[in-house]
């Protein structure tokens, strides 16, 4: 009986891509697994040489083939007749007949082998937990915020407290690590992802909840806060006026004059504005809202509206309907500024 073998039946390396399966189940399979590949006789009868059957080539749509004809005889390829040096594509359950039956020539079933399922692994990055802790309370972080520019973490009520303290007792923030001056903190939640993730790995550095419960309730900070300005850039255009430079210098409409009975110091924390990136203090005990409670992030319109404060060329302030209730709203339309002006989003 004539069998037969691929070119590259010794390549055991690379990927079986199809088969010449055998309708006899005595003979074995003929693998494929270059893009090319010559299919001969398994068997050498001396004095003659291994005889090519045909020559297979993978198409590009990966699901099927080209198969010229390499022997002298013609071969069938699903009833018909492809001479020598001819060609014919192939595909998944085409039958081959490679010669007579009567000559002992076997007949094959062209079968391309399914994509091997990528398996997409996690990459996996070994962390210290020691490099994940609160400097100040020396647990893993709970909620974490970031100080810049020293970009030290620590947990969200930790820090709260620190700040507190710092300001209650300084005319500066400085890092609790570093002991750098703090000109910005806001909360980081690309960190807030690995503190999760390590937490659920070793649930030995996990706090109670009442400890937890405590952090949340010291937490202040929920969007960015500008603690302080820092130094100056300078640029080279013609010199401003004393009093253009003094209006420049006061972050928001509270540092220079008071409002409302309230006027900030230099202690004082400022919120920006998610909208119009204005600044205004950050007060706690304040009966207006300026955090939305849905995003947690800071707009100023209902709080100026409230102090009395307009917009003009130096100060930017929202509209006062800026961070209106929802209830109070007729919405028509999805605003422009939905979905961070994602209009796909939106849609």
């Amino acid at each position: 009986m004539e069998i037969g073998e691929s070119s590259g039946s010794n390549s055991s390396d690379d990927d079986v891509w199809a088969k010449l399966v055998p309708l006899d189940t005595s003979c074995s399979d003929i693998e494929l697994k270059l893009n090319a590949e010559t299919i001969c006789s398994a068997i050498k009868n001396p004095p003659c040489e291994k005889q090519e059957w045909c020559h297979i080539t993978r198409e590009k749509d990966q699901n099927s083939a080209l198969m010229k004809n390499k022997c002298s005889s013609s071969i069938l390829v699903d009833g018909v007749v492809v001479m020598k040096d001819d060609t014919t594509t192939i595909r998944c359950g085409s039958e081959i007949i490679l010669g007579s039956e009567a000559d002992g020539f076997v007949r094959y079933m062209f079968k391309v082998m399914p994509p091997k399922e990528i398996c997409k692994k996690q990459l996996k990055i070994t962390l210290d937990p020691e490099h994940t802790k609160c400097s100040i309370c020396l647990n893993v972080w709970h909620n974490v915020v970031t100080a810049a520019p020293c970009l030290h973490n620590f947990c969200n009520g930790c820090f709260s407290e620190w700040l507190k303290r710092c300001q209650e007792r300084r005319s500066s923030v400085q890092c609790p690590q570093c002991r750098a001056i703090v000109q910005f903190v806001g909360r980081n939640h690309f960190l807030h992802c690995i503190e999760e993730d390590i937490l659920q790995s070793d649930y030995s550095l996990r706090r109670s909840d009442a400890e937890l419960a405590l952090l949340d309730s010291c937490s202040l900070i929920k969007s960015p806060l500008v603690v302080s300005r820092g130094r100056k850039v300078s640029h080279k255009r013609a010199r401003a006026t004393p009093e253009e430079e003094s209006e420049r210098d006061l972050p928001c409409p509270q540092c220079g004059t008071e409002y409302a009975g309230f006027r900030c110091s230099e202690r004082t924390v400022h919120l920006q504005c998610q909208t119009c990136g204005g600044m205004m203090p950050a007060r706690l005990n304040a009966s207006v809202p300026q955090h939305c409670l849905g995003c947690d992030r800071a707009f100023c319109g209902a709080y100026w509206h409230a102090m009395g404060v307009a917009r003009s060329d130096v100060y930017p302030v929202c509209s006062h309907e800026t961070l209106k209730p929802i209830a109070v709203h007729s919405l028509t339309r999805i605003p422009f500024l939905a979905h961070e002006k994602n209009r796909h989003e939106q849609d």
